[in-house]
């Protein structure tokens, strides 16, 4: 028969987060996909609203005042109506801890923030049913692992697998919504760690349970791409026995000197094309980078530029390098025109008062701020940085060729090992947004000032 376009079901996505800017960035990544967004700004809000809103999905920030995600969705748990509605957690450092909170909470997903487009609307889709794990290739793999859950530890055998999920036949069966550990077994004497969540259990003999794998790591999802074509390509037939292994190996060695120049012609035509793909690979990931980059700076400088009042100008610089850039420790200096020095005026992770006053033309950030040139760390930026005076990059301030102060960073949250180009663009263009807009604010305020005196000169001469 004819194949027919399954068009995916529209939606009603629940936005829960108390951060204003980073509900209009969630806004903008649902734009066009026929999905309806509801915004709400608390857990409590949530909570009250969701027989009203009746949410598909829920995206729900871990860290929010009063009442955090995780209390959220084990709230959402407990109400028998919406005990299966789709959660996927939002968390800005996305580390194993953080992790396993969200799903002993009973989230389905996460995504870190900066959040990326492409990956965010792909969970959605997965949740809604839309990229089905029924509908993936699975492939028969003789896999062995170790399922870690509830502080205990047994041995699975994988059945099959696909690059969502793994269906594990094991003696020990847990429950539904349970969160594990999963070590595959890749080669010999390497084990991978990868967090899932049990979504099916069938029990009996052949019976088992169907684990869907969160964000996977990338050598990880490599390792699942190479096995399913592998086992796929198999058709899902049991391994031969060993005498006909051994019967093949013997007539394989027979032909292979008439095949060995083949082999090593065709050796070098894939080493060429691995190369190529991975160049391309490389520049497709670079190119969705710097768009997701693009759409976030884009949002938050439209914001940026829509106030004149310098204390919010701070506060939203503040949660763009927060939530957009994915700065976990940053500092805003500004620098102070008669003293000659910068002074700490906005940041996280530094407590009142700790950082130090720096002079122009001093250490990173006073040269940084004297020459205008940007400063990245070229080595590893896993580690962070603890020193007020050396920064993971320092980027300077300017408008008009007047120097305003710097924007230092010292931990993101974001795993990266170094540094790479679109960092470079981004962190500069959020710099010129950033001066632009306090320039803007401080013009605003000295004519308000002038304003206000003037006014206040007429009244007394009048009166």
């Amino acid at each position: 028969g004819i194949s027919k376009e399954v068009r995916p079901p529209m939606a009603t996505i629940l936005l829960v987060d108390d951060v204003e800017l980073f509900l209009e960035l969630e806004r903008s990544y649902f734009e066009g996909t026929g999905h309806t967004t509801v915004a709400a700004t608390s857990g409590d809000e949530a909570l009250s609203r969701i027989e009203e809103v009746r949410p598909d999905v829920v995206l729900l920030d871990l860290f929010m005042p009063h009442m955090d995600g995780t209390e959220v969705c084990r709230r959402i748990r407990a109400m028998k109506r919406w005990h299966d509605l789709p959660v996927i957690m939002v968390t800005a450092a996305g580390k194993e801890e953080e992790i396993r909170r969200c799903l002993d909470a009973g989230c389905d997903d996460y995504v870190t923030k900066p959040v990326n487009r492409k990956e965010l609307l792909e969970k959605v889709g997965r949740l809604l049913g839309q990229v089905s794990a029924r509908t993936a290739t699975r492939a028969p793999v003789p896999l062995q692992v170790r399922v870690e859950a509830g502080g205990r530890l047994f041995d699975a055998r994988v059945r099959d697998l696909s690059l969502n999920g793994v269906f594990l036949q094991a003696e020990t069966l847990l429950e539904v919504g349970s969160a594990v550990t999963l070590h595959l077994r890749f080669a010999e004497g390497e084990e991978v760690p990868v967090t899932g969540k049990v979504k099916r259990v069938e029990p009996g003999a052949e019976g088992g349970m169907g684990i869907y794998l969160v964000r996977p790591p990338a050598q990880v999802q490599k390792a699942l791409e190479v096995l399913v074509a592998a086992g796929a390509s198999e058709e899902g037939l049991e391994p031969p026995p060993l005498d006909a292994l051994r019967s093949e190996v013997s007539h394989l060695s027979r032909r292979q000197a008439n095949l060995e120049r083949d082999n090593q012609r065709l050796e070098r035509r894939v080493a060429e094309l691995e190369t190529e793909n991975r160049e391309f690979a490389e520049q497709i990931v670079q190119i969705e980078e710097i768009n997701n980059s693009l759409t976030n700076l884009y949002i938050s400088s439209s914001r940026l530029h829509s106030v004149l009042n310098r204390g919010k100008v701070a506060e939203i610089i503040k949660e763009v390098i927060i939530n957009f850039v994915g700065a976990e420790k940053f500092a805003i200096l500004l620098l102070n025109e008669e003293s000659g020095r910068l002074r700490y005026e906005i940041g996280e992770g530094f407590e009142a008062g700790s950082f130090p006053a720096v002079a122009c033309g001093e250490g990173i950030l006073g040269r940084v701020a004297e020459e205008g040139e940007s400063y990245f760390r070229e080595e590893s930026v896993v580690e962070g940085s603890d020193d007020p005076l050396t920064p993971l990059a320092a980027i300077p301030l300017r408008i008009h060729d007047r120097n305003m102060g710097v924007l230092a960073v010292y931990r993101l949250f974001t795993q990266k090992e170094r540094f790479q180009p679109v960092d470079y663009q981004l962190f500069s263009m959020l710099a010129e947004h950033a001066a632009t807009a306090l320039f803007s604010s401080s013009l605003y305020e000295v004519s308000e000032r002038k304003r206000q005196t003037y006014r206040d000169v007429v009244d007394l001469l009048l009166h």
